[in-house]
């Protein structure tokens, strides 16, 4: 009786210990599982232009089964030096994945530098295009020094799943939010809006959508402790605005001349 009461402590023991252990989900098998009921609703509801739907769908894709999975390591190429791979990034990760024939709205790419400039530090902005190296090079001067350009070329490119899970499922642009561990927080798609925004209203526009996934990586850093004492100032002073309405009104009105000034002389 005293061994078996001894086996029954062991086996809810090693029981509990082994179901707190996260089971971690590939971000590729996820999306295989669930992608085709996915498209085929997705695909009825863009037929009937209901696009609340088709958005309803596309967050309860991601919220339901891809939030928590980890992205699939697999190589990448930059415009210069040696191949990487996502297990060699420390960082959590802002991935947008584009190609050089998409056309960005007016303010996107300065709204990614400027927060890219600011946070760089804390997390590394890579925009992953599906392309070749000839066509990623004539975007190189568009973007900061602080965000990695990289690219897989689908016609060399030997990890064919990976083609088929980021840019044939979900389709592109995209936005992919990872921790350090490449587990994925969130998946967003990039804003759109009208062609005839003015330059400073895209950015505003821009600036907002793309921030909401840096605060998304940066609460994760606090919440696990990771943030440094000096990023927790920082975050303190962006929250201070002691300028008055007027003083804040006379800085956008200037801010905006000189996104416009800056686009002209392009």
């Amino acid at each position: 009786m005293k061994k078996i009461f001894i086996l029954v402590i062991l086996f809810l023991y090693f029981g509990n210990t082994f179901g707190q252990l996260e089971t971690k989900i590939p971000f590729s098998v996820a999306i295989a599982a669930h992608i085709k009921k996915y498209n085929v609703k997705s695909n009825e509801a863009y037929k009937d232009q209901d696009l609340e739907y088709a958005k309803f769908l596309f967050d309860s894709l991601v919220d339901n089964h891809l939030k928590g999975t980890y992205m699939d390591n697999f190589t990448m190429n930059p415009l210069k030096g040696e191949p990487i791979t996502f297990e060699e990034i420390e960082k959590p990760i802002f991935l947008i994945t584009y190609a050089t024939w998409c056309v960005p709205g007016d303010g996107e790419i300065p709204a990614l530098n400027d927060l890219a400039d600011k946070f760089h530090d804390q997390i590394d902005f890579i925009v992953l295009f599906w392309d070749t190296r000839e066509n990623l090079k004539e975007k190189e001067n568009e973007y900061s020094q602080n965000i990695q350009l990289l690219y897989v070329n689908e016609k060399t490119n030997q990890e064919s799943y990976i083609i088929n899970n980021l840019k044939h499922s979900l389709g592109f642009p995209m936005m992919y939010f990872m921790d350090s561990d490449n587990k994925l927080l969130d998946i967003r798609k990039m804003v759109t809006h009208h062609s005839s925004e003015t330059l400073s209203n895209s950015y505003t526009i821009h600036y907002n959508s793309l921030s909401k996934g840096v605060s998304l990586l940066i609460a994760d850093l606090d919440s696990k402790g990771d943030l440094t004492p000096e990023t927790k100032e920082e975050k303190k002073e962006r929250k201070k605005d002691t300028r008055t309405d007027e003083e804040r009104r006379i800085d956008e009105e200037y801010e905006k001349y000189r996104r416009e000034k800056d686009s002209i002389k392009q």
